[in-house]
């Protein structure tokens, strides 16, 4: 029932870090896996320091470093700059890009081009020590008791063990890592060594900062990070990992042949930090029960029943009454079985304001029916109307233009947060824009009341033959007149008057042979470079639901149709299911020795005025990919869940009644 579309690459550095980074092959999508923190070896011998700056011991330096370290915010952290003698670093940098392999890497969290660990490099592949000295002398010296002791005291950690743990990463142009903690076994203090370009300073507007994110409550970051530190030449950040607090995440590198080089990695202590239980990997992996008092992301008590659902629910204990009462009158006894499973004639007057009538023929409903039960999902294209579909365009692409949101523009955080709009959290799970929630719902409710009245004026015009009366409403040149309207107010009318209808959840019975009894609807935007959906537990189904998600993008064009269809600028929606060990994420992130992962699933791509259909079965986590700055437009979508129950056919039904009358003669 689900698909995978990945392909892997594996490339070889011969000459600059520039090629290395522009040699990123097509995206390879999975999801990234928890590991056991192997790899890490012991330092047996004391190194020359040499490589180092005489300046990082110096105990006025130190002492100066370790209060600035216990001050900073929003967690402790700070910067050794500068680390290496500068030549000496750039030999290192020169090594790298000449020698090492890199593998391109893509999970729900992050983006990247990564080395084989560089904690073994030597023992494995004996024949590459004379062709990376300086590296060598560089592991050497970071890991050195000196070294180590300088940390402890700048930190105030735990003593640090011996243990080796790092490799080398590089983030071209739309690379990205997600926000986490770093928690894992007995990491105590992460460091990253940068070796950007020594020539050409790292600015603001490059990118690929290290965003430090505040707590909100016990381990939930803010949406919004309070501090940003630049991936500058030579310098090495390092913070303590604490776990549900030293949450940060690598902002998507913006500028172009700019590759963001380091050396990325972490110091132990002898155990694990205490609190462990409110880390990022172990919230990912927690599914909340009644037990815990805690609520799913997704939980049946936050769905509205239609109300055919509460009826048949109420007849079928009325009718359950009445038989533990032995009252055996079949009169009035039917229940929800006679309710239509299909739309009827005033469902359908209903959907034809909204709907293409294409998927209202009972023929196409027909072939849509077969393919759901075949590959239990479909996307519908060209779902609205063309003058709905239109009028929504419009508001999108005016407000993407208004928020400098796509294209390649730098983003900030508080980009299209008005009218209705809100970023909503936590982080380390999500980052996405949800509308609604507040007084100013973008004139969805205006809009609304007028669209009704109009189609009940049509309603009666037709009943009565009134034609003294004016006439019928012309729709697409009430949609052409809306074309002023907010894109929330005119995805909350869709939601609202449409996903939201018993109307239909009749036709989505007819298209998947579910039958919807409960509904919850949000209307979402990804904003490019900032938004995003990870896996985890927390959204792992126990029972079957239906997806229904709308999805609006700029994909006009060769050029941006390829890059939302090929997922090179993320936004589409995956689905895979959990791992049966539980794993989720995300010590994969420098973890060289993790292994590819071969489960199933099913991407969906973004594309405009498309309703995609899936049938998520238990055990299923999805996730919609972090959107790039590169995207030609923001993610907007409608995503509604319906909880369901099987309906059978109507040849299914007369076969279960000769079975009946077969065994009743028997």
């Amino acid at each position: 029932r689900a698909f995978r579309r990945t392909r892997t690459s594996h490339r070889r550095v011969r000459h600059t870090v520039r090629s290395w980074a522009n040699s990123m092959p097509p995206k390879k999508q999975k999801l990234a896996h928890a590991g056991d923190d192997t790899g890490a070896v012991e330092v047996k011998s004391s190194p020359d320091l040499s490589i180092l700056d005489p300046s990082v011991f110096g105990s006025d330096s130190v002492c100066s470093a370790s209060t600035a370290y216990a001050r900073a915010s929003p967690f402790p952290h700070g910067v050794v700059t500068p680390l290496c003698d500068d030549i000496s670093l750039r030999a290192v940098q020169l090594e790298m890009r000449s020698h090492l392999t890199a593998t391109f890497k893509e999970t729900d969290l992050f983006k990247v081009l990564q080395t084989g660990d560089l904690v073994s490099m030597d023992r494995t592949n004996p024949e590459i020590i004379p062709k990376i000295p300086n590296l060598l002398k560089l592991r050497a010296a970071i890991y050195s008791p000196e070294f180590r002791e300088m940390v402890q005291k700048m930190t105030g950690c735990a003593p640090l063990t011996d243990r080796i743990d790092c490799s080398a990463n590089v983030y071209p142009r739309s690379g990205h890592l997600l926000c986490h903690d770093d928690v894992i076994g007995t990491r105590c203090i992460s460091y990253i060594i940068y070796l950007t370009d020594p020539d050409e300073a790292w600015v603001a507007e490059d990118g690929g900062a290290l965003e430090l994110y505040p707590v909100e409550t016990a381990g939930t970051p803010g949406v919004v990070p309070t501090t940003n530190l630049l991936p500058k030449w030579n310098s090495m950040a390092f913070f303590t990992v604490a776990p549900g607090k030293s949450f940060h995440a690598v902002q998507e590198v913006f500028v172009k042949d700019k590759p963001r080089l380091s050396i990325s990695g972490w110091y132990h202590a002898a155990c694990a930090p205490v609190g462990s239980e409110n880390a990022t990997l172990t919230q990912l992996k927690k599914r909340n029960t009644r037990e815990t008092g805690e609520t799913t992301d997704d939980a049946v008590a936050q769905f509205t029943p239609f109300p055919s659902a509460v009826a048949a629910v109420v007849a079928a204990a009325s009718l359950a009454s009445r038989n533990a009462a032995g009252d055996d009158d079949d009169e009035d006894t039917e229940t929800s079985d006679d309710e239509p499973l299909g739309p009827d004639a005033g469902d359908l007057s209903f959907l034809s304001r909204w709907i293409n009538p294409a998927y209202l023929d009972p023929a196409n409903v027909s072939l849509l029916r077969e393919k759901m039960e075949q590959d239990s999902s479909v996307q519908l294209r060209e779902f609205l109307k063309p003058e709905i579909a239109r009028c929504i365009r419009v508001a999108t692409r005016r407000e993407d233009a208004h928020d400098q949101l796509g294209n390649g523009n730098v983003p900030s955080h508080g980009a299209g947060v008005h009218r209705g709009w809100r970023a909503v959290g936590p982080t380390h799970k999500q980052k996405v824009m949800v509308f609604g929630g507040d007084d100013d719902d973008g004139g969805a409710t205006k809009l609304l009341n007028d669209l009704n009245q109009r189609a009940d004026a049509d309603s009666l015009s037709k009943k009565t033959g009134n034609k003294g009366k004016a006439a019928e409403t012309d729709w697409p040149a009430f949609w052409q007149a809306q074309h002023g309207q907010t894109a929330g107010g005119l995805l909350q009318l869709v939601s609202e008057d449409l996903f939201r209808s018993e109307q239909f959840a009749r036709l989505l019975t007819s298209l998947t042979g579910l039958r919807p009894t409960a509904h919850a609807c949000n209307v979402r935007r990804f904003r490019p470079g900032l938004d995003y959906t990870v896996a985890h537990h927390g959204i792992l189904t126990t029972d079957p639901r239906l997806d229904a998600t709308f999805c609006v993008v700029n994909d006009e064009g060769d050029l941006n149709a390829s890059a939302w269809d090929f997922g090179e600028v993320g936004g589409f929606e995956c689905y895979i299911a959990a791992d049966e060990d539980g794993d989720v994420a995300t010590d994969e992130v420098y973890n060289a020795n993790a292994e590819e992962d071969e489960d199933e699933l099913l991407s969906v791509s973004a594309s405009f005025n498309t309703l995609s259909l899936v049938h998520r079965d238990e055990g299923l986590m999805r996730f919609v990919k972090y959107v790039s700055h590169l995207a030609p437009s923001s993610r907007w979508d409608i995503a509604a869940q319906y909880t369901v129950e099987g309906v059978a056919d109507s040849d299914e039904d007369e076969d279960d009644e000769e079975d009946e009358e077969e065994a009743d003669g028997l």
